[in-house]
């Protein structure tokens, strides 16, 4: 269960952060580095959980 939690995350942080709207959406640059900085947590915990 915990493996489609983190890939659902994954899935919809990068989403988010790839669109095209991403600057509509007026978050700070530091928003935005957070977001990445979650998004690299993410695929570093799947990474050495399932890979």
């Amino acid at each position: 269960m915990r493996k489609l939690q983190l890939l659902e995350q994954i899935d919809k942080l990068s989403s988010l952060l790839h669109s095209d709207d991403l600057n509509e959406l007026n978050f700070t640059s530091g928003t935005i580095s957070e977001m990445r900085q979650k998004l690299d947590i993410l695929s570093e915990e799947y990474i050495a959980c399932y890979c």
